[in-house]
Formats: C-alpha cells, sequence, structure tokens
C-alpha cells in the first residue's frame, strides 16, 4: 500500500464500454493517468475492464470530484475509491 502524503489518488475501475468513457473523461480532462487491466467479479458474472489511477495536490481536489462527479451522471458501472493520507490501510 502506498501512503499519499499531501495529495490524493482517485482510483476508478470501470468494465466494458465504461472503460472507454473514463478514459475519454480522463484525456479530455487534461489527467494524468495509470490503466491496468483487471476483471471484475460479481455473483452470476465477470467483466474484463481497467483500473484508472490519476493524483491531485491536496490544495486542489476540485477538478477530480468534478470528473467523477460527471462520471457518476452516465449511470455506467463504476467503482470509485479515494485514497489520501488519511484512509486507513
Amino acid at each position: 500500500m502506498q501512503i499519499y502524503r499531501g495529495v490524493s489518488a482517485f482510483h476508478l475501475t470501470a468494465v466494458n464500454e465504461g472503460v472507454d468513457v473514463v478514459e475519454q473523461a480522463l484525456l479530455a480532462a487534461g489527467m494524468t493517468f495509470t490503466r491496468t487491466a483487471v476483471t471484475v467479479g460479481w455473483p452470476g458474472g465477470r467483466g474484463e475492464g481497467a483500473e484508472f489511477v490519476f493524483v491531485l495536490p491536496g490544495t486542489n481536489q476540485r477538478p477530480g470530484l468534478d470528473l467523477v462527479q460527471h462520471l457518476r451522471s452516465t449511470g455506467m458501472w463504476l467503482l470509485i475509491r479515494k485514497v489520501d493520507g488519511t484512509t486507513p490501510g
């Protein structure tokens, strides 16, 4: 586990067509991010997807929060986790 000091990392996991939506939103917002292939399982199924991680300084979280709100408003399945120095391990 990484410890983030002075920054927050947003972890966004999407499946299927949501992967392209998240990637395009991050690119449009000018974010630097990583993308890792994942398999997401749920009762009765599974899907191939990706986890995206982008980091923002602790002083200005608004761009990340706005991006997450925009993605939530699309109605697609999206797992969101924000990690910072106060997040329990």
